[in-house]
């Protein structure tokens, strides 16, 4: 069995209310790239943008690196026992709450952590070394991820990898 993944929370930001204050202390809205924005942002990008104009009012949107221990994503999932240990590594440092199911072998967890956290994971399941079920794991956590706006892969190279998998590599 393959694992598989999908995400259960998100960050849910009172943008009103930040922006409103912020406006009030710092005499500008950290708000104004994120408003003038032609796409739409999901609630993370728009915190994390506005975060940044916080620090740099000259600062572009985006998902800066620096920033992504700002926003956390949950995660349920599912995987044959003998690849959950590799999955729980590849998430060290998140929160895990795991258990059996009713299919024999296969458990169930749900795993917490921020946006960077879920980066340095995926990153770390999408290597070389890792074994085929947990690349396709993490693999489809990074889908998951961009499927919602959120690529923050982009310092990595990915390449192919086997079996409908790929790998990622450090850019530098």
């Amino acid at each position: 069995m393959l694992p598989a993944a999908i995400i259960i929370s998100r960050p849910t930001v009172d943008m009103a209310t930040f922006i409103g204050v912020s406006h009030k202390v710092l005499g500008r809205s950290p708000a104004s790239n994120v408003d003038a924005c032609s796409r739409p942002m999901l609630d993370a990008e728009r915190l994390l943008s506005c975060l940044a104009v916080l620090r740099d009012p000259e600062a572009r949107n985006g998902l800066q690196p620096n920033l992504l221990a700002h926003v956390a994503f949950s995660l349920f999932l599912v995987a044959d026992e003998r690849d959950f240990l590799d999955i729980i590594e590849c998430a060290a440092g998140m929160p895990v709450v795991f258990t059996e199911t009713l299919v024999h072998n296969v458990m169930a967890a749900v795993i917490t952590g921020t946006l960077g956290q879920w980066r340095d994971a995926v990153k770390a399941g999408s290597d070389s070394n890792a074994e085929h079920s947990v690349r396709h794991c993490f693999n489809q956590i990074h889908g998951l991820f961009v499927a919602e706006g959120l690529n923050v892969w982009s310092e990595f190279k990915q390449r192919p990898g086997s079996e409908h998998t790929f790998l990622f590599e450090d850019k530098r």
